[in-house]
């Protein structure tokens, strides 16, 4: 099956080859996880994945409701969309970077994918990288290594 909407920025496709979406994900790679975009249809679409590998997540617009919501909940990942009003994914991912908190992978969501945009991300502190349009695979993936990143912090830091 493949959603689409008439957004040229997202596409995202559920088929064999990119894994089956079920609600044991969830339970192989549990994840506190905020996404932060302020497109009302990507986020339904985004929502409608993770919901549908078992996630509850919370969603926000922009980067200055992504800092509020950590005064609320620790958070494991957020999927963070570089390009937001108010306060874009860069200036958020900075922002939390300095913050004294148990530090979160951050997972860039753009329609940016030239060559470069994926190492402009990291070194502006992203742990990772999904271009739009992206399949579930590619979000499943991001998720595990976002799993193996908090589980590694946490074993390390005892």
């Amino acid at each position: 099956m493949i959603l689409s909407t008439t957004n040229k920025n997202l596409l995202i496709s559920e088929n064999p080859q990119d894994g089956k979406l079920t609600n044991s994900f969830a339970d192989l790679y549990p994840l506190s996880i905020l996404i932060a975009e302020d497109n009302i249809v990507n986020q339904k679409l985004i929502e409608r994945i993770l919901h549908k590998l078992g996630y509850q997540t919370d969603t926000v617009s922009d980067g200055i409701q992504v800092l509020k919501s950590f005064v609320k909940k620790e958070y494991n990942v957020i999927l963070m969309d570089v390009r937001m009003p108010e306060m874009d994914g860069f200036e958020a991912t900075h922002t939390i970077r300095q913050m004294e908190i148990t530090q979160p992978y951050i997972i860039a969501m753009t329609a940016n994918t030239m060559s470069g945009d994926k190492t402009e991300c990291i070194q502006k502190g992203m742990n990772d990288y999904v271009s739009k349009p992206f399949s579930a695979a590619a979000i499943m993936n991001s998720l595990k290594n976002g799993y193996t990143y908090i589980t590694q912090k946490k074993y390390n830091s005892d």
